[in-house]
């Protein structure tokens, strides 16, 4: 009779025990199936359009900004940026070769070889136009290596990926039930951290992170990329890329 509560006790506690929730994939053991799984949808968005807000935080300051945005792969970007007024505060366009950037209050249009460090003279982070579409895309480089390893973290239905390379490791978080890439950090070299929050499945079985939370630790900067009425793999032309100088503009630059 003295047993009893105990016996109680441990029938509620395994009752209550979570467990995982691992979708049609069923519980994974190979982490190759996760890598090649982020990997191939790495492959499948190639470009968004869309709405959003645009956060900083950073040594140089912090705020929030309206944004419209349309990527592109390779390395072609267009962002406009407006405050909580609707007033325009810069656009960039950049086509991967060159970059141009309009200030309105000066009514300057400055451009030039679209290199990471004139980037980095208009925008939060100094990234070289492949890497800022990619980041933008939520499609951080996956390091390149054999040496992997899974653990199924059942508290948070994620499993952990811990890669290496050397003196090089990285850290992946993917939830369990669809795989979706949570976040991902490196360290042993110069790299972006970033984490994805509300998934959506814009497309088939691909759930996109329309929030992109994206860190440079050692420019000690945050940027937090809200997407809104976005749009994957829109159809885009050349041109929208391209950037010129308005009426009376001045142009600054090579």
């Amino acid at each position: 009779m003295r047993l009893l509560p105990v016996l109680a006790l441990l029938a509620v506690m395994t009752a209550c025990a979570h467990r995982p929730d691992f979708g049609s994939y069923g519980q994974i053991e190979d982490p190759e199936v996760v890598i090649q799984t982020i990997r191939e949808r790495y492959a499948r968005v190639d470009g968004l359009v869309g709405e959003g807000k645009l956060g900083l935080d950073s040594p140089q300051g912090s705020g929030t900004l309206r944004m419209a945005v349309e990527v592109r792969k390779p390395a072609n970007v267009y962002l406009e940026t407006a405050d909580i007024f609707g007033i325009a505060r810069g656009t960039l366009a950049t086509d991967g070769r060159r970059f141009s950037f309009y200030r309105p209050d000066e009514n300057v249009l400055y451009t030039g070889p679209a290199t990471a460090e004139e980037l980095g003279r208009y925008l939060p982070i100094a990234l070289p136009p492949d890497r800022l579409a990619a980041a933008m895309l939520g499609q951080i480089p996956l390091l390149e290596t054999d040496q992997v390893t899974i653990t199924l973290e059942e508290s948070t239905d994620t499993y952990l990926l811990l890669l290496r390379k050397g003196s090089i490791s990285q850290r992946l978080r993917v939830g369990t039930r669809d795989l979706r890439l949570i976040s991902i950090a490196t360290r042993g070299e110069p790299a972006i951290d970033a984490s994805f929050e509300d998934h959506e499945t814009l497309l088939p079985g691909l759930p996109f992170g329309t929030t992109v939370n994206l860190e440079i630790p050692r420019q000690r900067t945050k940027v937090k990329l809200r997407y809104t009425k976005i749009t994957l793999n829109p159809e885009t032309s050349s041109g929208d890329f391209v950037l010129e100088a308005p009426p009376g503009a001045r142009i600054e630059g090579s």
